[in-house]
């Protein structure tokens, strides 16, 4: 009796190992079937056409929006309301758009010595805690309203400064 009972035990491994191998060789069956399925369809409809990537094309109309920078003076004004003179050498850009940038640049060219007055008149006239601010806000805000003064409107009725960035403002102690 244990002699039987030995025999199926050996012979219930045997079966697992059928029912696995036969599962094994089902799957790869399909996978090649599969894969050669795939591969005829390739070949049959060609590789993919090459594409060529073109950049972004942009319309005149925004083109015309886009911001440009354009100098506006670069020179030393002075400053002695701290009982003290100080020059201020700095640079002034205006950011206008494309389509104003010819016109800004013809005004700025025949005014540039009343922009320069504007500027050394508001220098001059500055609070020291103003000269002193880090983003120069109040500063740059007065020029702005100066330039836009000056400068006047576009043909849409907008501004045509958008905005006003002074890249160099450094104190220097003239009355030594």
């Amino acid at each position: 009796m244990e002699e039987q009972q030995e025999n199926k035990d050996a012979a219930a491994p045997d079966k697992k190992k059928g029912s696995s191998m036969k599962t094994i060789l089902i799957l790869v069956g399909v996978l090649v079937i599969e894969g050669a399925a795939i591969t005829a369809a390739f070949m049959a409809f060609g590789a993919p056409p090459d594409v060529q990537a073109e950049g972004a094309s942009a319309d005149e109309a925004a083109m015309l929006e886009e911001p440009v920078e354009e100098l506006v003076i670069a020179d030393r004004y002075p400053n002695t309301k701290r009982g003290r003179t100080y020059l201020y050498d700095m640079e002034v850009f205006v950011v206008v758009r494309r389509k104003n940038q010819d016109k800004i640049r013809t005004q700025i060219d025949g005014m540039t010595a009343q922009i320069s007055s504007d500027v050394r008149e508001l220098i001059g006239r500055a609070e020291p805690n103003h000269l002193l601010e880090p983003t120069l806000a109040t500063v740059r805000r007065q020029i702005r309203a100066k330039l836009d003064e000056r400068l006047g409107m576009d043909e849409d009725g907008q501004t045509r400064l958008l905005d006003v960035v002074i890249t160099k403002f450094t104190q220097f102690r003239a009355d030594m």
